[in-house]
Formats: C-alpha cells, sequence, structure tokens
C-alpha cells in the first residue's frame, strides 16, 4: 500500500497468512518470510518488534504463531506451525517450533516436535503429510493440532524444551483416498474436539486428557 518492495522467494509470493492478536501485539505469520512481531498499542501505526525465518533452511512456509498467555517454566512461549505444502524444495514433512520469547526482540527457538515415525531418514515425502496447525482455543498447556495425514494430536508443553505427544485419533480415510488431510482443530467450553478433513467433513472427539 505504501510503495514497498516485496522480494518473491523463489516461486513463491511473501503473503500474510493468519495473524493471531494478543493484546496490543500481532503475531503475524507470513508465508516463507517467516513471522513478526508487532506492537498495534497504536492501530493506525504498527511498528514491528521482531522477526524470525527458518525458510529457506527449513522449506516449508510459516502458517501459525500461537502464543501461551501464561509463562512455562517462567519463559514467555511462543507455538510457531509450519505447513506442509508449498515445499520450496522436496523435503520431510513440516513439524512446529517452540520458540522462547520472553525477550520479544529476539525470539529463540528452544525446541521441535514431529509425529513419531513420519520422518524416520529425513527423505522427501508428498505434501499435506505433516503439521498444519495448532487450534487457537487449547486446555492449558495442551494444545490439539491438525497433522495434516497424521489426524489430531494433542501435545502438551507443559515443559517448553520437550513437547510430547499425550493424544492423538487419525480419522479413516474418505473413499477413493489412502489417508485423511485434517485440516483444521479447535475446541469448545466442553472439551469437545472439533476436527476438519478436507475431503470427509468433521470428526467430533472426546478425550480423557483435558
Amino acid at each position: 500500500a505504501g510503495g514497498e518492495d516485496y522480494p518473491w522467494r523463489d516461486w513463491v509470493p511473501p503473503r500474510c497468512h493468519h495473524p493471531l492478536r494478543r493484546g496490543d501485539r500481532l503475531y503475524v505469520s507470513y508465508w516463507h518470510h517467516g513471522f513478526f512481531i508487532l506492537d498495534i498499542a497504536d492501530m493506525a501505526k504498527p511498528t514491528l518488534i521482531s522477526s524470525g525465518n527458518t525458510s529457506a533452511s527449513f522449506p516449508h512456509p510459516t502458517h501459525t504463531c500461537l502464543v501461551v498467555p501464561e509463562p512455562l517454566k517462567g519463559r514467555r512461549i511462543m507455538v510457531v506451525a509450519d505447513e506442509d505444502v508449498a515445499k520450496l524444495y522436496p523435503a520431510a514433512p513440516a513439524f512446529t517450533w517452540i520458540y522462547d520469547i520472553t525477550e520479544e526482540r529476539y525470539p529463540v527457538p528452544i525446541a521441535t516436535f514431529q509425529v513419531d515415525g513420519i520422518d524416520r531418514d529425513g527423505s522427501p515425502q508428498p505434501a499435506m503429510t505433516g503439521c498444519h496447525q495448532p487450534s487457537e482455543r487449547f486446555h492449558g498447556t495442551l494444545i490439539p493440532f491438525a497433522w495434516f495425514a497424521q489426524g489430531l494430536r494433542i501435545l502438551d508443553i507443559a515443559d517448553p524444551f520437550q513437547p510430547r505427544e499425550v493424544a492423538h485419533f487419525v480419522p479413516d480415510a474418505p473413499a477413493g483416498s489412502e489417508r485423511a488431510s485434517s485440516n483444521d482443530v479447535t475446541i469448545d467450553s466442553r472439551g469437545l474436539i472439533y476436527l476438519i478433513d478436507r475431503q470427509r467433513g468433521v470428526d467430533i472427539i472426546e478425550t480423557s486428557v483435558f
């Protein structure tokens, strides 16, 4: 809008994909240009606090930056999900990152999580095998994720240096497909989980971990 220069990365244009607001901060995922933390105390004049970008060392676009409202282990934590599509080059499935943003000018990656067994040797795999996005609503330190072909994955990040899976559910593949394609997930006030598949509709799931 202001005549800024927006360089493409290989064949992929930059784009704001999934911004989330918390108070006077906006946490913006910007696809293959990483993420940005903005001060929006003055909504008419947002200012940049910091940014981070793991592309193209890791070829997946940044989808979601989800900030945990309460400190964990004395640190402010942000969960950053990469989406397993539009890879810059053939690669293993996308995963999620855990960042320490206690000093928000200098975000520091402190851990990652990948579903066990889907990346045995780092070899390239088809798109929509790995991570898509976390639920913006979660229960304490338990965060549901839509993990494309791996279905629902619930992570416990109570120890942000060692995120771990505590539950999972993989929907049946729809007719004509070899695998699920879990795209979105959320929870309601009762703790029911709503898992949306790109091809077969919605599963409503109960869990005992909440």
